[in-house]
């Protein structure tokens, strides 16, 4: 997921400032420069997390 579809995604969402923090904080996490993680892995990691972030 690029940094875009992540800004449309979180806007949709419409979370408070604190959870969008949050959100914001595992994204880079994942993105973190040099990770061996393809694309595809890293969107893979950050859709599951999200899923259990909602559920909370």
């Amino acid at each position: 997921m690029t940094r875009k579809e992540f800004e449309a995604y979180l806007k949709d969402l419409a979370l408070t400032d604190e959870l969008q923090r949050e959100y914001w904080r595992v994204y880079d996490k994942i993105n973190e420069p040099g990770s061996p993680l393809t694309f595809s892995q890293k969107a893979n990691f950050l859709l599951g997390k999200l899923r259990k972030m909602k559920k909370k």
